[in-house]
């Protein structure tokens, strides 16, 4: 018997999924609401012979890119709001390793450079500080994002 593999829209399936169990155990209810009614809508559209599912795959990432700056609009209790983007980042690396690939990049390139040009890349910067806050593994790299931070921040 031949193994199905799993095509990219199934793994994206996966990870939406995985996101809304992990954030009904955090029991807060604008992020279970939301990831929540992802799945039917993603299941619905799979299943409509109507919708490209090269379409859907590009909805469903787009989706998975703007979750940090939705965390952030949710305007979280704090604990909640970092441990929401470590499962988010957890998830989404589990599921699809190469995804953040482009931004780790542009991340890169910015550290490098040494400071921060625009609020865009102020929040990529934001968003890894989140990520690793609190991972002792992760202390040196945090230290030189907050000075770039704070940095940018003196300087708005």
């Amino acid at each position: 018997m031949k193994n199905k593999s799993k095509t990219k829209l199934d793994t994206i399936v996966d990870t939406y999924e995985e996101l809304a169990v992990e954030y009904r155990a955090l029991g807060d209810q604008k992020l279970i609401d939301l990831f929540e009614s992802f799945i039917p809508f993603i299941h619905q559209a799979k299943n409509n012979p109507k919708i490209k599912r090269s379409g859907l795959v590009t909805g469903c990432e787009q989706g998975l890119r703007e979750t940090p700056l939705l965390l952030a609009h949710f305007k979280l209790p704090e604990d909640i709001q970092g441990t929401a983007l470590k499962i988010f980042y957890r998830v989404v690396e589990t599921h699809m390793p190469a995804f953040f690939e482009k931004e780790r990049l542009k991340r890169e390139q910015i550290v490098s450079r040494g400071t921060i040009k625009g609020e865009n890349e102020w929040h990529l910067l934001r968003n890894r500080v989140d990520e690793i806050e609190g991972d002792v593994a992760h202390e040196v790299e945090l230290q030189e994002l907050y000075k770039m931070l704070d940095d940018y921040e003196s300087a708005t």
